[in-house]
């Protein structure tokens, strides 16, 4: 029986591509079939990861939003404690995506727009990273949050359509999930909110290099079990999570696919998720803080 590996996303989204790709070699170096099955829905996706049995049989691929939506009032208890964290593979940053026959050509003329009327965005659910990268941007320079208008998707492929299509005027998603709009010549990259210079996109200006002001949010996808997997399976499958991290094979095809690769494992991925906690709920406390001073 094969084990399987859950992801929250549509197929073929940007998360569904990692999430097989690491399964395909931690099924290599574990020697037993792994089946990814898509469970689409942020929160019903995560829900259903932490639900499953904690034997073994089933793991998942979650996203940095576990640090965001339990911040939000009804959306879900779910947090961070509530699986076992194997590894994180994949650490991105949001990037500010527009049509190629869009009238911004630098994120000067971007942030300028913005600032005289508001603009539409898309990418994510309303409680995720990448409307809430954006956001902070603005905030970071001084944009009131209602210059926003945002068009909730599954995905944020399904944001760059939107896009494309004419529906929206940015996509704040990371480059890897745009490369073949970026490619072809139908997206433009106006910044990047990586702390540093991408490898596939090196001409991108990040936000300190282009604006002057420190923003930038990291958004992981990583591997986890449910909360309670014996340390000895947990173990095992580490073990051959980081025999996939050695793997050259592995770390070509990332690079074709312009992944950016930073590898946690086991408790210093527990760590990480922790401080992802916290920053998301300070930030989202100062947002909502804010709302509420706005309407009285």
């Amino acid at each position: 029986m094969s084990i399987q590996l859950i992801v929250p996303y549509v197929a073929g989204g940007g998360s569904d591509q990692r999430a097989r790709l690491a399964a395909k070699y931690l099924s290599k170096h574990l020697g037993e079939p792994i089946e990814v099955v898509n469970r689409t829905g942020a929160i019903a996706g995560h829900e259903a990861i932490a639900a499953a049995p904690a034997d073994g049989s089933v793991m998942g691929l979650i996203t940095g939003e576990i640090g965001m939506m339990h911040w939000h009032e009804g959306l879900t208890k779910l947090a961070p404690a509530d699986y076992t964290p194997l590894a994180v593979p994949y650490v991105e940053s949001a990037a500010v995506i527009v049509a190629a026959g869009a009238p911004w050509k630098t994120i000067a003329q971007f942030v300028d727009g913005m600032k005289r009327r508001p603009l539409g965005g898309s990418g994510c659910p309303n409680f995720g990273v990448w409307k809430f990268a954006l956001v902070g941007l603005m905030d970071a320079l001084g944009i009131d949050a209602s210059h926003l208008e945002w068009t909730e998707t599954l995905s944020g492929e399904q944001g760059l359509e939107n896009v494309l299509a004419g529906r929206a005027d940015v996509a704040p998603i990371t480059m890897t999930d745009a490369r073949a709009h970026l490619f072809s010549g139908k997206a433009r990259a106006l910044v990047s909110m990586e702390d540093a210079p991408h490898a596939r996109f090196p001409d991108v200006p990040t936000v300190s290099e282009a604006l002057g002001v420190k923003w930038h949010v990291a958004h992981w996808r990583g591997i986890v079990a449910p909360r309670g997997l014996p340390s000895t399976i947990a173990g095992r499958y580490i073990a051959a999570l980081r025999a996939a991290a050695n793997d050259p094979a592995f770390a070509k095809e990332a690079a074709n696919n312009a992944f950016t690769v930073r590898w946690r494992f086991g408790d210093e991925f527990a760590r990480y998720m922790e401080e992802d906690d916290r920053q998301f709920g300070r930030v989202i406390r100062l947002l909502d803080e804010g709302k509420r001073e706005c309407a009285h």
